[in-house]
């Protein structure tokens, strides 16, 4: 059994020891070779370039800064004089640039006590003098040149020790650093110093700059191989060349953060489903680093990640604008800062960008912290991250493995009920869903869990409960009972496409129907109508029968089976009138209408296009949002009219766009005229 390898995303660089380090380091080997060639070839009898190396956390920056540091250490040349001093991540002792000579001075005497054995307590000596500062790097600067030494400060976070010294003192150590041999910076930075940009600020433009970027598809696979265990190399190589795309999907879901792909190396190996058991602690232990992220931005940029995140597709300025109810100017300022800072990224769309969060699990896991509580939205980052990851193949095979754990009691209940539902929602074959609800019902029930009552209903059992109620003549119940189905998948789109087969399983429907219609029950005319549309026979009968039905009666059921036919007929501006009454008069949950996708797609496949999407965007319908994989493909049928729309759909809805869109066309064909 797999077990996820806390310790391996947990560690500092600094706390591994120089050979696991150095074996570990795979990736970003030309930026440090190119500061590396400027630290060899320098003239060190005068100041030289100082860097600053900017990256969100988790990017590396910190693993850089140590590589540095061994890579002079090791050099025969570089360490007879260039001494690297390397700063812990965070220095919240250093409050001045006293305490910043300071702090040298108690390394040095630390590290090369033979070489600098008193330079820290020389400088105490002075503690009282109104010119410390002064003396301190004075003291500094003498006994390094007494030993023909150089110093290399290697600062993390450098922009915050910055921000904490005050404008005189960022003006001398500006002076210093243009003046004296002694010392050159490499820092790092979760974000551009603003002092960079602003003229009238001590350090404007006084850094070397580089930014650190999500590894590419060939880095991530250097990485993933570097950070593998002996007995897992053979595993990764293997899953390295026979499905590279995992990779890929991978490094999307992270943004090619180094940190994060560490975070889900085990569940990227995992094959029997063990790891992925502990996807939870995952997201949590990813809380310090994520919720770093979302602490080091101002309020407003918290505002607009939070608007991009929850909305998970991307997003036109003008949408996060109206949603943030700020002005587009000020959106669109603030836009181009997020994505200095790698937390957003764009793609052009005309004069205007498409903006979407660029890590894709930082996405789920907000998901999952803030979503909102209710039904489907309480797992929906979860369904996020199954759709994202896994083949319908292996959503199967992770069910049937949930299956077998619940059965051996192995399931603790509300991670049985988080999975079930999840999972469910994610999109699983019909039968598979009932067993992994009828088993996750028995595990709650055994462990005396509420959890088994919040159980949503498989589609079978909805199935079923619709034939009961036929049989007591219950047609209508019958009908709105497999309604309630909550899952969005092409399953539930060809059940309810095909209701008159599941309400009525033997090849006799049509002739019960035409026997009760005669008998004067002018419900079932409607029901004759759908059977003949699901079949798609008789289509002038089937008009005729649907006619009958909604003249009798104009309910919901009766309204959208005329809509429906008059579609096929192309009647199509009738069709368009009934169908917006069904939409004004329908009752049940507008979530949960499938129907009015149905009538849509039809609509597309009989190549209304501008109709389909006039409907879609009807504000008072939600028809857009409700079924966004049809309104993608739409868009994708009208690339040449609209076409940037399209591109702001996120790439976990692609196989669900590309399943409609095969089904529109298999349509064309099924109810042409």
């Amino acid at each position: 059994m797999s077990q996820i390898n806390y310790s391996r995303y947990k560690y500092t660089p600094d706390e591994m020891n120089e050979e696991d380090f150095l074996a570990r380091f795979a990736v970003r080997n030309e930026i440090v070779e190119s500061i590396f060639s400027d630290l060899k070839t320098s003239d060190y009898s005068v100041a030289n370039q100082n860097y600053l190396i900017i990256g969100q956390r988790g990017q590396g920056k910190t693993t850089l800064l140590r590589k540095l540091q061994l890579d002079v250490k090791n050099d025969a040349t570089l360490s007879t004089f260039l001494l690297p001093v390397k700063f812990a991540e965070e220095q919240y002792q250093i409050r001045s640039l006293c305490r910043l000579w300071e702090e040298v001075s108690e390394y040095l005497q630390v590290i090369y006590p033979e070489i600098f054995p008193t330079i820290s307590d020389d400088m105490e000596v002075h503690y009282d003098d109104e010119d410390y500062e002064l003396k301190c790097f004075d003291l500094l600067d003498k006994a390094i040149r007494a030993q023909s030494k150089k110093l290399l400060l290697l600062i993390d976070n450098i922009d915050e020790l910055l921000e904490k010294l005050s404008k005189k003192e960022q003006h001398r150590l500006r002076e210093i650093l243009l003046s004296s041999s002694t010392l050159r910076i490499v820092g790092g930075s979760t974000k551009m110093i603003e002092q960079h940009f602003d003229y009238s600020s001590p350090f404007y433009q006084f850094f070397k700059i580089i930014k650190l970027k999500g590894l590419s598809f060939e880095e991530s696979k250097h990485f993933l191989l570097a950070i593998a265990k002996e007995d897992q190399k053979e595993r990764i190589t293997f899953v390295l060349e026979k499905t590279p795309e995992r990779v890929e999907t991978l490094r999307r879901l992270t943004g090619g953060v180094p940190r994060t792909l560490v975070m889900l190396f085990d569940i990227f190996l995992d094959e029997e489903g063990n790891a992925f058991d502990d996807l939870l602690k995952i997201l949590d232990e990813a809380t310090p680093l994520y919720k770093h992220r979302m602490d080091d931005l101002p309020a407003q940029l918290q505002d607009i990640v939070h608007t991009i995140a929850m909305n998970w597709d991307g997003m036109f300025t003008s949408e996060i604008a109206k949603k943030t109810k700020l002005e587009s100017k000020a959106v669109s300022s603030q836009l181009k800062q997020l994505e200095k800072y790698e937390i957003v990224e764009s793609e052009p769309a005309g004069k205007n960008k498409i903006y979407k969060i660029r890590e894709r699990f930082f996405n789920i896991w907000y998901l999952m912290r803030y979503g909102r509580k209710k039904e489907r939205q309480r797992v929906e980052w979860l369904v996020k991250f199954f759709v994202s990851w896994y083949s319908q193949e292996e959503l199967e095979n992770r069910a049937k493995s949930l299956i077998d754990k619940m059965k051996n009691g192995n399931v603790k209940a509300p991670f049985a009920h988080l999975m079930t539902e999840a999972l469910s929602y994610a999109g699983l074959e019909l039968v598979t869903e009932h067993i992994l609800k009828q088993t996750a019902k028995e595990c709650l029930e055994k462990q005396n869990s509420e959890l088994s009552k919040e159980l949503s209903e498989s589609d079978i059992e909805l199935i079923g409960k619709a034939r009961s109620l036929k049989d007591e003549n219950k047609i209508q119940e019958a009908f709105n009972i497999l309604k309630q189905s909550k899952r969005d998948s092409k399953m539930i789109l060809a059940y309810m496409g095909n209701f008159s087969r599941l309400l009525y399983d033997d090849t006799n429907a049509e002739k019960y129907y035409k026997q009760a219609i005669e008998k004067g029950d002018k419900v079932t005319c409607s029901f004759l109508a759908s059977l003949y549309l699901a079949e798609r026979v008789k289509r002038k009968d089937a008009l005729s029968y649907a006619q009958k039905g909604y003249e009798f009666e104009q309910n919901d059921y009766n309204t959208f089976v005329f809509a429906m036919i008059l579609l096929w007929s192309e009647n199509f501006q009738k069709s368009y009138i009934v169908f917006e009454k069904y939409l004004e008069s329908v009752e049940v949950e507008k979530e949960q209408d499938t129907l009015a996708r149905w009538y849509l797609s039809l609509l597309i496949s009989k190549g209304q296009l501008y109709q389909a999407k006039k409907f879609m965007e009807m504000p008072e319908y939600n028809l857009k949002e409700r079924y966004k994989p049809l309104w993608y493909a739409l868009m994708k049928l009208m690339t040449k009219e609209f076409p940037y729309e399209y591109e702001k759909m996120g790439n976990e809805l692609s196989e669900s766009v590309e399943e409609f869109l095969a089904y529109i066309e298999l349509d064309k064909e099924r109810y042409k005229i």
